[in-house]
């Protein structure tokens, strides 16, 4: 079979995080990987917008030392996926490629393909390959490049998980990036296998940018067995925006040689766009009740003799724009308090003054 192949080396620490994240990250999110052009086939290079939705296997290339170019590679298949967005930096000189992430795969690159084709010659390219049956899982992938990583716990989140169904994934700037919508005072739930597969003294800092979510786990969490599944509740606090954004951030910790001490592994890091958002259901509650108070309050007030009501039609239509008015004014009193901390927090922080949070 005729495939695009993205290979990712062991040259830097950084490529190497690129394939640890390859194997981290949910199917369907968006990775980005960045070649010099000298580095990409030409071939391709000849009309970009054609590789827009071809699929392409992600490979792991050990061997490619950074002593010279007459390296002997190894190639490892990690996991297939989708391109959405390719471009060429003017000012860089960079091709940069985003793809969205498919299954794990079995792919052996043939040898019968010509060796200006192939790594350290090309890493982004179109070769002949083999497509085998079995260890096509991630357990399979992990085995196979351990050995060629630090003594890391490795991780795959396969879906976040609102109790009923997956969670899914959205993507904005033009096929570059996603993210998932989490709503403040929801639960939800992290569904993780982790791999400890030297059974090292490593664990897995989880966290977010914004500190708006709880963590219902022992954090860092850590496995000491080889492969397992865990799942991880977490809670989205009250928030007192519309929306806000965030990072669901893992980090990679390692022991350090004083007891209790531990180093993070930055360049492994990975991280997941979150979107939170403000819940429809309270303005939409506050309404409600507000409404049914009104009415209370209208069948109870005593009415003269000489009074009448009014018109079915005012009625309705009285209600509904009291329903709309106090689910609007709900809304209202957060973005007031929305501007009143933003205008406090810049306040103190002119003055060179703590926060205090409200």
């Amino acid at each position: 079979m005729n495939f695009i192949c993205a290979f990712s080396s062991d040259r830097r620490e950084l490529y190497k995080a690129d394939i640890y994240r390859v194997l981290a990250l949910p199917k369907g999110h968006i990775v980005h990987f960045r070649y010099k052009t000298k580095y990409v086939d030409d071939n391709l290079l000849v009309d970009i917008e054609k590789l827009l939705k071809q699929k392409v296997a992600i490979f792991f290339t050990h061997g490619n030392s950074s002593e010279g170019e007459n390296n002997s590679c190894q190639n490892f298949s990690i996991r297939y996926a989708i391109i959405t967005k390719v471009e060429i930096s003017d000012v860089t000189d960079v091709f940069h490629i985003y793809m969205k992430l498919s299954e794990f795969c079995s792919v052996d690159v043939d040898s019968n393909n010509s060796q200006e084709k192939i790594p350290p010659t090309k890493f982004f390219t179109r070769l002949n390959c083999t497509e085998k049956s079995n260890d096509k899982n991630w357990h399979s992938r992990v085995l196979a490049i351990k050995d060629y990583f630090p003594r890391i716990t490795f991780f795959h989140l396969k879906e976040i998980n609102d109790g009923y169904q997956e969670n899914k994934i959205h993507y904005q700037n033009d096929g570059k990036s996603c993210y998932y919508n989490l709503i403040h005072g929801n639960r939800y739930i992290l569904k993780l296998s982790i791999s400890n597969p030297d059974t090292s003294n490593t664990k897995i800092e989880i966290s977010d940018s914004s500190d708006e979510i709880t963590f219902n786990c022992i954090n860092p969490f850590e496995s000491s067995i080889q492969f397992d599944d865990h799942d991880v509740p977490i809670s989205v606090k009250t928030l007192q925006v519309f929306k806000q954004a965030s990072l669901l951030r893992f980090k990679p910790i390692q022991s350090t040689t004083e007891p209790g001490d531990y180093d993070v592994l930055g360049e492994y890091s990975t991280n997941i766009e979150l979107n939170l958002e403000l819940s429809l259901k309270r303005p939409l509650i506050f309404g409600l009740f507000s409404t049914m108070a009104f009415w209370a309050v209208l069948m109870v007030r005593p009415i003269s003799d000489s009074a009448s009501w009014p018109s079915c039609w005012t009625l309705v239509l009285a209600t509904v724009f009291f329903y709309m008015a106090s689910s609007s004014l709900f809304f209202g009193l957060i973005k007031s308090k929305e501007s009143y901390n933003k205008r406090y927090h810049a306040d103190q922080l002119s003055v060179g003054a703590p926060k205090c949070p409200m």
